[in-house]
């Protein structure tokens, strides 16, 4: 998965729009809104908006992102003596976070026991932006601090790729070289992309709820918002199979086995073209190249004849047949890996065709 697409959007200057102050009645002063901006949020005549001073700033805020804003807001707070299995307290915080909460407030009637603390703090460690700020014997409180305009959801997935990417690079040269802690450096960098996943997930499901997000989130509609989604979970799906080639791989050399050349060769050659296809993949979704797109499903094609040519390089190659069941689970990931390119590359397709273009558009004619 090496050779990543190189395409950074450039820094595009916000269009603004003037509008003169009227005065209505004795004191009132009003402004019109955008005709645009309110159709985009089906706002019509009688409809509340809210208001809201940011500094210098004044917002206009629909009904449902006022109320997801104040929600958000809102201090949420968990049982800690209901979470009585393991993990179950981390997995909640977890799924407020995702949710778009900024205020967590974990308590127990008595003490927080130490398993529950040290999920706490698990928790925070693996959540971007989020901190404690208030901590006794009895109550925790987190708080998120993450400001979307921050966070352009194109770099994210590239960040959460570039993870998946380095995963498996580092789990190829750590068979070739016979390196253990190669292997355990990959299989380190899966937590970072739980993290990277989370993060992509909270500010999609925000931008869900509040259209003003779509835009600040570098999306060019709400119609990218399921698109995203589903490839942040392809991608973090990609890197718990890579952790599981690198946990593999560290189980190779720890037996020691001679790994002729042939099966190093068939390996790196998979290894070379699902990065291929991943590279013209993702490069087609963010540039909407669609004869990239359509380069990277050919690559995908290739991948199942690549694949049966490294199971035969282990068969005829590593005579031990305890040997052979780690090698299965890594042409197994290898698979699985590949089998997302395409998913990704059959998604880039779909943003390519969101939009009329010379190749596909409304039919002009009145037959």
């Amino acid at each position: 998965m090496v050779g990543v697409y190189s395409r950074e959007r450039a820094n595009e200057a916000v269009p603004m729009e003037s509008r003169k102050i009227q005065k209505v009645g004795a004191a009132t002063l009003t402004i019109s809104l955008p005709k645009e901006w309110a159709r985009r949020r089906n706002l019509k005549k009688g409809d509340q908006v809210f208001l809201l001073e940011e500094g210098e700033a004044l917002k206009v805020l629909p009904g449902p992102a006022a109320e997801e804003r104040q929600r958000s807001a809102q201090e949420y707070v968990v049982d800690a003596d209901l979470c009585d299995l393991d993990g179950m307290l981390e997995r909640v915080i977890v799924g407020n976070y995702v949710l778009g909460k900024e205020r967590i407030v974990v308590r127990s009637a008595q003490r927080l026991r130490s398993g529950h603390q040290d999920e706490v703090r698990r928790a925070v460690r693996r959540l971007m932006g989020m901190g404690i700020i208030e901590e006794g014997p009895a109550r925790v409180v987190l708080h998120c601090s993450i400001d979307p305009s921050n966070y352009p959801i194109e770099a994210l997935l590239k960040r959460l790729y570039n993870l998946g990417a380095t995963m498996l690079s580092e789990s190829c040269e750590a068979l070739a070289k016979g390196n253990a802690a190669l292997a355990e450096d990959a299989m380190k960098r899966e937590d970072d992309a739980d993290t990277m996943y989370w993060l992509i997930l909270r500010l999609i499901l925000l931008a869900q709820l509040d259209e003003g997000l779509v835009e600040k989130l570098g999306m060019r509609s709400r119609l990218e918002i399921a698109g995203n989604r589903a490839i942040a979970r392809d991608l973090e799906v990609v890197a718990d199979h890579c952790y599981e080639i690198a946990a593999a791989v560290k189980e190779i050399i720890g037996q020691d086995l001679p790994i002729p050349a042939s099966v190093l060769k068939a390996l790196q050659s998979l290894a070379d073209v699902i990065g291929q296809a991943y590279a013209k993949a993702l490069g087609a979704l963010f540039s909407r190249d669609l004869k990239q797109a359509n380069e990277a499903l050919h690559l995908c094609e290739d991948l199942g004849r690549r694949e049966q040519d490294l199971i035969r390089a282990v068969i005829r190659g590593i005579r031990d047949p305890q040997g052979t069941l780690p090698f299965g689970r890594i042409y197994s990931g290898f698979a699985q890996v590949g089998g997302y390119a395409r998913s990704i590359a059959l998604i880039a397709f779909n943003r390519y065709l969101e939009k009329p273009t010379n190749l596909s558009r409304p039919s002009t004619s009145s037959s």
